[in-house]
């Protein structure tokens, strides 16, 4: 069972990223069946800037998409940690989920795998996220968002907390939000992992939506 965790920010050594990490130690190191990783975004912000095509490196950017994109394949199920920017999701992560459609990625990485979202603020933020994701994202892609989601506020102070989800706090309950959705997120990646070969012909007939 392979896990793919996307930070979602395009800055260095972001939040996002560290989050990201927090997520992995606390809940996915302890789980046997599960491999997990990392793609941190800020190592690719122009991942779909071919659209300017003489300005870039094409070279470099036909390894990122390679890079990039056998992540999205060899993984089952994803992780979106993303902050929220001006109310709105990264570039980077628009990008990537351009780079993730039929077209751009010669097939569907994303296509009936399941994903969860953690929206990130620094402050009192972080809902746009989820319900940007949700509203648009999953059309192209073919990814399956679970229900469940989770929204880290104040993630400076949040990183700081240890690892408690049992104890009656607001970072506790958040902490139990994290732990309940990636759960939830485990038993949707191997039940769907049964039927995904069988669904696929089905997504690749109508790549682009209705």
């Amino acid at each position: 069972m392979n896990i793919l965790i996307v930070s979602c920010s395009q800055r260095d050594e972001s939040k996002s990223l560290e989050l990201s990490k927090y997520i992995d130690k606390n809940i996915f190191h302890k789980k046997k069946e599960a491999k997990s990783s990392i793609l941190d975004l800020s190592l690719y912000p122009f991942l779909l800037d071919n659209y300017g095509k003489g300005r870039d490196d094409e070279v470099l950017l036909e390894n990122n998409k390679t890079e990039v994109l056998n992540l999205l394949y060899a993984c089952d199920g994803i992780v979106f940690v993303s902050p929220e920017w001006g109310g709105m999701i990264p570039p980077a992560l628009v990008n990537l989920l351009l780079l993730s459609a039929y077209g751009s990625a010669n097939g569907l990485p994303l296509a009936n795998k399941p994903a969860f979202i953690v929206g990130v603020s620094a402050s009192g933020g972080g809902g746009n996220v989820v319900s940007l994701l949700k509203a648009y994202s999953g059309k192209n892609s073919h990814l399956v968002w679970i229900p469940l989601h989770a929204i880290v506020q104040n993630v400076e102070e949040f990183l700081k907390k240890t690892w408690e989800p049992e104890v009656e706090n607001r970072f506790s309950q958040v902490q139990s939000r994290l732990e309940t959705g990636l759960d939830s997120l485990f038993l949707y990646t191997k039940k769907l992992k049964e039927v995904r070969e069988e669904l696929l012909p089905l997504s690749v007939k109508h790549p682009y939506g209705q």
